[in-house]
């Protein structure tokens, strides 16, 4: 797949910028135990929690 059809869903930040950088689509979704995202970070999703997410896709 070329890297922007791609969604990386993650609860760290960190792994998320990194696939912003190579092209890809991100989506946060928080944890109680996770690297939350900066002030400066800019994802295409920020959620409430996974089942968000499944809302979000098949919406």
């Amino acid at each position: 797949m070329p890297a922007e059809r791609v969604l990386m869903v993650a609860a760290h930040a960190w792994d998320l910028r990194g696939a912003a950088r190579v092209g890809m689509r991100t989506a946060y979704v928080p944890r109680p135990v996770a690297d939350p995202p900066l002030r400066s970070d800019r994802f295409d999703l920020v959620l409430g929690g996974p089942s968000e997410l499944v809302d979000v896709l098949t919406g």
